[in-house]
């Protein structure tokens, strides 16, 4: 099979490997071994096992656009599908993998160039939309993109989009970076069409005739988001012993960053600015019915987790669904007595935890309730229980790390390090401290040296003075005076001895 070239296309342009890394030879793209293109953070397709619980909403002849992971595009189940890339290499790469599967075709061009006709019954755009139009092409504005997928999308049809937070908590963290060299045009959030907020996102969709259906505040950033949280849940005060461990799980920054972004992003979820300050949002819009998706879906250890709302209250699961435990997030119980020098509290939690069958489980997996019984919130498999002990150390105050630490032991293969992400904050004060500390260690040192040189200075002084006196006739005489004395005394000890020969 060979991709359709429908105009605008980039013969020398990659978007990233669709394929994951790792496979066979034939399962990975030039892009692999480095051809030319964007920096590592401007590359890659969207993916992830939570976007394909997305992917697997396609019904009907589905539209796949922009750069999307081999694993999203095997999760949609439509029998029909037809992938469009702006890169001539992902292009063919695409037509290479699914050249054996039926119904499958590959198109590679501008999104502009599609044919306005109504011919999807679901368009799926999860990377967004701001990698659907190449050099070849005059550029579309977000809205001009939005309008030409509504273009081809039939009647009760439904559209499953990404879109990026100008404003998101990633962003606002996230040191200054050297523009990408897909960073051709005018960056995107400059353009004024693209909505700023969930809000405005959900407007843009509603003004467009569609029914918002689903709608996910994405972790920790769009292109592969580890966790997909819906409004009601971050709404629900009884969810937050569950989204608090789920955000800190999914926020693991492997880059300098100016702050840990874990810890507010758990303080946002007890105010209404966690979803407007999410990296990201995803929404499930129809024209005309209503699907059923799960309230928040995470990726864990085993499979995805999904969480649903029903007449019951917030249950975990697809098939014999098991309540979500309600309750404080662990971690955050132990940081609240760890900062309030609470130890009696935080002996008892502890006790409970270490002493229990979840000493194993870290504690941003577990909740306690109102009785003080701990439980498991089912994110991920157990491990050593020193190691999780080691983890709350890092993320405890430092004058309690180190007693944390000593009570965890030295794990295998764990060595905390503080801080325990590269944040330029954090970095800071620790820098600060280290500077005060080392300031008043001067100080010290500089009061001890003076000291030294005053008593020097003194001795100085008292053997002159006594040299003098020694050359004085009182000081003459005293001087013989005293060599007598110790002349009698030596006598005086000789004689001693020698009686007591006798």
């Amino acid at each position: 099979m060979k991709p359709l070239l429908l105009g605008g296309e980039m013969p020398h342009w990659s978007d990233g490997s669709p394929f994951p890394a790792g496979g066979s030879p034939s399962d990975r793209s030039p892009s692999d071994r480095g051809p030319a293109g964007g920096s590592p953070s401007d590359r890659g397709p969207a993916g992830g096992d939570a976007l394909a619980v997305l992917a697997s909403a396609a019904r009907g002849h589905t539209l796949i656009v922009g750069p999307h992971a081999s694993p999203l595009i095997d999760a949609v189940p439509a029998g029909r599908v037809t992938v469009l890339v702006r890169g001539v290499p992902d292009a063919e790469e695409l037509a290479a993998r699914y050249a054996s599967r039926p119904g499958l075709e590959v198109c590679c061009g501008s999104l502009e160039k599609l044919a306005a006709v109504p011919a999807y019954d679901t368009v799926l755009a999860l990377d967004g939309l701001e990698r659907l139009t190449s050099t070849e092409s005059d550029g579309l504005t977000w809205a001009d993109s939005l309008a030409v997928l509504l273009a081809v999308l039939r009647p009760g049809g439904r559209l499953v989009l990404g879109c990026e937070n100008p404003a998101g908590l990633h962003r606002l963290l996230a040191l200054p970076a050297e523009p990408g060299d897909e960073q051709w045009g005018a960056p995107a959030f400059d353009d004024p069409s693209r909505p700023a907020g969930a809000a405005a996102l959900r407007s843009a969709l509603v003004a467009a005739g569609l029914e918002v259906s689903a709608e996910y505040a994405a972790y920790p950033g769009v292109r592969s988001p580890q966790a997909l949280v819906g409004a009601a849940a971050l709404a629900d005060p009884d969810l937050r012993g569950l989204l608090a461990g789920v955000v800190r799980r999914a926020w693991s920054p492997d880059e300098p960053v100016l702050a840990d972004p874990r810890p507010i992003a758990v303080q946002l979820l007890t105010s209404e600015l966690a979803g407007e300050l999410a990296p990201g949002w995803f929404v499930v819009a129809t024209r005309g019915g209503q699907l059923s998706l799960p309230e928040v879906i995470l990726t864990a250890d085993p499979g995805v987790v999904r969480v649903s709302r029903t007449a019951r209250g917030w249950h975990r699961g697809d098939h014999d669904p098991a309540a979500v435990p309600m309750g404080r997030n662990l971690m955050d119980a132990l940081l609240v007595a760890a900062r309030g020098r609470d130890v009696p509290a935080m002996r008892a939690l502890l006790t409970a935890w270490q002493g229990g069958d979840f000493a194993g489980i870290p504690a941003d997996g577990l909740v306690v309730d109102s009785d003080g019984e701990l439980h498991d919130l089912g994110l991920g498999a157990a491990e050593e229980p020193r190691v999780a002990l080691g983890r709350f150390a890092d993320a405890a105050p430092a004058d309690l790390a180190e007693l944390i630490t000593a009570m965890a032991g030295a794990a295998p293969g764990y060595a905390p390090v503080r801080p325990g992400v590269g944040a330029l904050r954090e970095v800071t004060a620790e820098r600060d401290r280290l500077a005060r500390e080392l300031g008043e260690a001067q100080a010290r040192l500089d009061w001890y040296e003076s000291r030294l040189t005053a008593r020097d200075a003194e001795l100085v002084r008292a053997h002159r003075i006594i040299t003098l006196l020694k050359g004085t006739v009182p000081g003459r005489a005293a001087t013989a005076v005293r060599g007598a004395l110790r002349t009698g005394k030596r006598a005086a000890r000789t004689a001693l001895h020698q009686f007591r020969k006798q």
